[in-house]
């Protein structure tokens, strides 16, 4: 069972686990920044650029968040080691790290890190700094795992960190990178007795101004931020608008400048808007059917299969997604990703297989199960097909719609049978497999466990070569797909729409926003 912490993404995922969560009752927000048509600016950037997502941040502790969307509200706060580049999908740059080197045998990371930065409240950024963030992650435990082969941190001066490792970890630059495993200020951290939850103990390029849950966040520009120049903006206002009807509207008529990740029905209507770009990407937000493989009908691999061949993955697309998703027939990793499975384990429904399954696990007459979803509407949307589809086959399934916060917490104590939702953000495929599918994966919902797997999935965090790698992770996902504890459905595009005025924002397959810190608002 997992701890009650896990009430996060994946999509929030748009979850956004999230990142998920795109509510199905509508609020009407009241007041707010017009950010689009009133906002200030000046020839060298400055105003108030004012941002929307689907859901708030759940706490502003970026070593405790799992949801995507808290990611989103609070990265800007923080900088990490290193940092995903924009315009690209998979590669990873320093931030506070000026240089660095990685030893031959990849057991010892030597960072020097970038001289001068300071955090929100005038302290000076040191090695030490990181060191006490890094311990703190692992001592949190909701990313410990990404550092269960460090050995040390050495501190040799203030702008050097010398990491040693028992084994290599392919991945670690990219782990570094995340922007959750962000460089803290233990000074803030003590004064408010270790709980980040509604404080700012970063150095980013902005800095907390005030919070209101569920209504808005404010950051201002810091003044001493490292990067000479940066940020533009004076101000970034984040409102959360869950219905989607009131969010297109708000990028319309002007009282937001960007609109994170837009609905695939609603990018003709937006780009017929005036003065609204529309920017669609492959992204990396994936959506599943997950089953609980502890107990009950679908402990047997028989009746998971039986599931995985009875839905139609390309019909839920095209009634939920208007076919803008890319369905996914092998394992999670998208097409843009070079860790992709270039198979089709399952190219289509075959609703006799899933019988002749059925029949073999002891359930030919039938069998009843719930389904629990949150309230992002999309994915109640995607359940009701589902439910429709295994109906074919005598699957009787309930959907069951929660809040999100009874949702998240049955996922993390594995409380429930079946569920739809997904996950947000990742970049290396370490990140799309460990921590879900191993054994001890912290985020193992499922409850899924192969020794094989296990085993090659140990091999992939720790190989360098790449090739080697994909021959691993492809194996993974084959053994994953055919185990079935998820029924991957699809991968959405990552859509952004934006006020025309709004530049150098990147729209990153991530969804990350640090590239915030480059953007401007033009006269």
């Amino acid at each position: 069972m997992k701890k009650s912490y896990w009430g996060w993404l994946l999509v929030l995922f748009v979850l956004i686990l999230a990142g998920c969560t795109d509510p199905t009752e509508t609020t009407e927000e009241s007041g707010g920044n017009d950010g689009g048509e009133e906002a200030a600016s000046s020839e060298d950037g400055g105003g108030t650029l004012t941002i929307t997502d689907l859901s708030d941040a759940q706490s502003l502790d970026p070593h405790v968040v799992t949801d995507a969307a808290s990611m989103r509200y609070i990265e800007n706060m923080y900088n990490t080691l290193f940092r995903y580049t924009e315009g690209s999908y998979g590669e990873v740059e320093g931030e506070l790290v000026d240089e660095h080197e990685i030893s031959d045998d990849g057991l010892t990371y030597t960072l020097t890190l970038h001289e001068g930065v300071k955090f929100h409240n005038g302290d000076d950024l040191t090695s030490e700094d990181v060191k006490y963030s890094i311990e703190r992650i692992i001592e949190n435990e909701v990313r410990s795992a990404q550092f269960d082969a460090l050995e040390s941190i050495e501190t040799p001066s203030d702008t050097e960190v010398v990491m040693t490792l028992n084994e290599p970890v392919a991945p670690l630059l990219t782990f570094l990178a995340y922007p959750m495993n962000a460089i803290v200020n233990e000074t803030i951290v003590e004064e408010n007795d270790g709980d980040l939850s509604n404080a700012d103990a970063g150095s980013g390029a902005f800095q907390l101004e005030n919070w209101s849950m569920d209504q808005e966040m404010v950051l201002t520009k810091f003044d001493d931020y490292f990067k000479e120049g940066k940020p533009y903006l004076d101000e970034v206002v984040w409102r959360s608008i869950p219905d989607e009807t009131s969010r297109t509207t708000a990028i319309r008529n002007g009282e937001v400048d960007i609109l994170m990740q837009a609905e695939p029905k609603d990018i003709s209507m937006l780009e017929d808007a005036e003065g609204v770009d529309v920017e669609m990407i492959d992204g990396s937000y994936w959506e599943y059917l997950g089953m609980n493989t502890e107990d009950g009908p679908l402990a047997e691999q028989e009746v998971r299969q039986a599931v995985a061949w009875a839905i139609d993955r390309s019909a839920i697309n095209d009634s939920v997604k208007f076919g803008e998703a890319t369905p996914l027939l092998s394992g999670p990793v998208p097409p843009n990703h070079w860790a992709h499975l270039d198979e089709e384990i399952y190219p289509e429904p075959d609703l006799d297989q899933a019988r002749e399954l059925l029949e073999e696990a002891g359930y030919g007459d039938g069998l009843d199960i719930e389904l629990i979803v949150g309230t992002n509407q999309f994915q109640i949307d995607a359940a009701q097909v589902i439910k429709q589809q295994l109906s074919e086959v005598d699957i009787n399934v309930e959907v069951l719609s929660q809040e999100d916060s009874v949702f998240f917490d049955a996922l993390g104590s594995g409380d429930f049978e079946m569920t739809v939702v997904g996950w947000v953000g990742f970049v290396d495929p370490d990140e799309f497999l460990y921590n879900i599918f191993h054994t001890d994966g912290m985020y193992n919902q499922q409850n899924y466990s192969n020794s094989e797997v296990d085993e090659l999935l140990e091999q992939g965090r720790s190989e360098q070569d790449q090739e080697q790698r994909k021959e691993l992770y492809d194996e993974a996902q084959r053994l994953i797909a055919e185990d079935a504890p998820m029924a991957f459905l699809y991968v959405n595009p990552q859509i952004t729409a934006m006020r025309d005025n709004v530049q150098d924002f990147d729209v990153n397959p991530t969804v990350t926003t640090k590239s915030l810190e480059d953007t401007k608002i033009e006269e």
